[in-house]
């Protein structure tokens, strides 16, 4: 009786803690997510945007995703995660040649900024770097919007 009444404690336990692990991961994938987090847009016109989740099942510790940025437009990438601290969403931009071009981590601060612009001098394919504080499990939202300069 008592070995039965163990077994049921563990399953209960086990229950709620995976219940709490997959809704908050739903909540990254929420519209209201993503709606609470795309009002940073502003005047920039919405383009796409990604879903980003990584878990211990992965091999992968990154997210990385592909665009092509067009010469004239400015764009903005906001990181919308779970806001939990210590396990921040790093996102980082490169060219074609996957050469650094921005962040919005500064390493040498440890400042976490929730999104960043790019004006784009090059039209071509740029690739974003997704990870998480310290390599670890976690996830959130990017979007993507431009802003084309007329001159």
């Amino acid at each position: 009786m008592k070995k039965s009444i163990n077994v049921v404690i563990c399953i209960l336990i086990f229950t709620f803690h995976f219940s709490l692990f997959t809704s908050a991961f739903a909540q990254c994938t929420s519209d209201a997510f993503l709606d609470k987090c795309a009002s940073s847009l502003g005047e920039f016109t919405f383009i796409k945007s990604f879903n980003i989740t990584i878990d211990k099942k992965s091999s992968d510790s990154k997210y990385e995703y592909s665009y092509v940025f067009s010469k004239g437009s400015t764009y903005k990438i906001i990181i919308c995660d779970e806001n939990i601290n210590g396990n921040k969403m790093i996102v980082t931009l490169f060219d074609r040649n996957h050469k650094l071009i921005a962040t919005n981590f500064n390493k040498a601060s440890k400042k976490f900024y929730p999104l960043f612009s790019y004006p784009c001098s090059a039209t071509g394919v740029y690739y974003l770097e997704v990870t998480f504080e310290n390599g670890k499990e976690g996830c959130g939202v990017n979007i993507l919007g431009f802003s084309k300069q007329f001159n």
